[in-house]
């Protein structure tokens, strides 16, 4: 049953963070909304079987700014995923230490 919940919240959580991504105006806005619900993705795909991870849709691609220089650079020599990747500082600083739980309670 928790784990059910904790699969919903999850799905909840990643659509708002879409929702808030495709209504993000500013540019600085949009990177931000990226990185959360990019960070949505990765919790909920912890929750999820092998089976369910390969139903879901593609994130949408990052916008520019999202990813720094040398982020961007790994990412297309192939010495980087984008599962790994980290935000640029700035942007990092936006999010703070953990920018979405999947559970809202815990703390």
């Amino acid at each position: 049953m928790t784990e059910t919940l904790e699969r919903i919240r999850a799905q909840r959580a990643e659509v708002e963070a879409l929702l808030a991504f495709r209504h993000a105006t500013a540019e600085g806005a949009r990177c931000v909304a990226w990185w959360r619900l990019h960070h949505a993705r990765r919790l909920r795909l912890k929750l999820l079987s092998p089976a369910e991870r390969d139903a879901l849709h593609a994130l949408p691609a990052p916008p520019s700014g999202a990813l720094g220089r040398l982020t961007a650079l790994r990412l297309r020599l192939g010495l980087l995923t984008l599962e790994r990747a980290r935000p640029p500082r700035p942007i990092a600083r936006q999010l703070g230490p953990q920018p979405i739980r999947a559970d809202p309670r815990s703390t």
